[in-house]
């Protein structure tokens, strides 16, 4: 009897400890603040969080609507999009549609010629995985959310340049203002800010990656050019935040370093 009773106080023990821990790392590992990318993945506590972004819906203008001379231009933009279908910038803009980190590093990499990596440069190659949060989603979450603005490519009845069940995502979010165009412009100032010596080119991809949205038929031409003022807005928010900043510095002495390997 007595070794019975012993057995379960062991076992008593045994499982209030396992609950502990268990709920204890569940608190650490959704700990306030902690978000999500745009592709589902934990990424922590990044730079700030919806809250505290500037709110897109109070200083973008409202989008055109149906029947006005602006919405024909959307159209029109839409259209000279579709029809490079198969061709070379189609495939680019199938390139630019994909946000996983390592792709879009490789598409910035090109324009900084020099590799961004978890192993070369892993403070920015951090930053680029926080940015995606902070200026595709939370700089843009207030208008999207109020606005919920219907897709081109649902408009008219057609495919984007993206997979069928990333279009069934798409058709769940707003159009206004483009996420894409906010995350591409944003880091397109951040890196012409570290390599002022590349800005022209890094300047002109960025604004390729927004352009990509139009040609994909994800997006309006005026979804796109709201999109790069939020990423300016969200550019300029950066600025004021220690993390950022220090951040900012750390990635900087990476790319320096970098370019001296190559000389």
């Amino acid at each position: 009897m007595a070794k019975n009773v012993k057995n379960r106080k062991l076992t008593i023990f045994i499982s209030t400890l396992y609950c502990s821990l268990f709920f204890s790392s569940s608190l650490f590992a959704f700990q306030k603040g902690s978000t999500e990318d745009f592709l589902g993945h934990e990424v922590g506590i990044t730079y700030h969080t919806a809250e505290q972004a500037v709110s897109s819906k109070e200083y973008l203008p409202v989008y055109p609507e149906e029947g006005t001379p602006e919405f024909e231009a959307d159209k029109i933009a839409y259209l000279h999009g579709y029809n490079l279908k198969g061709t070379e910038r189609w495939q680019q803009a199938i390139q630019d549609a994909d946000l996983h980190i390592a792709n879009v590093a490789k598409i910035f990499s090109q324009s900084l010629g020099i590799t961004i990596s978890p192993e070369t440069t892993p403070t920015l190659y951090k930053m680029f995985g926080d940015l995606l949060v902070d200026s595709a989603d939370n700089a843009t979450k207030t208008a999207k959310e109020f606005y919920m603005r219907k897709r081109p490519f649902v408009y008219f009845g057609n495919h984007s340049c993206q997979p069928i069940e990333e279009e069934d995502r798409l058709r769940q979010n707003g159009s206004f203002p483009s996420g894409h165009t906010a995350y591409g412009w944003t880091l397109a100032l951040v890196l012409a800010q570290i390599a002022p010596s590349h800005a022209e080119t890094i300047i002109k991809r960025g604004y390729e990656f927004g352009q990509s949205r139009v040609i994909c038929g994800a997006h309006w031409q005026t979804d796109v050019n709201a999109g790069r003022i939020v990423g300016a807005v969200e550019y300029s928010k950066l600025q004021t935040i220690a993390k950022f900043q220090e951040d900012l510095r750390k990635a900087s002495e990476e790319i320096n370093q970098q370019y001296s390997l190559l000389k």
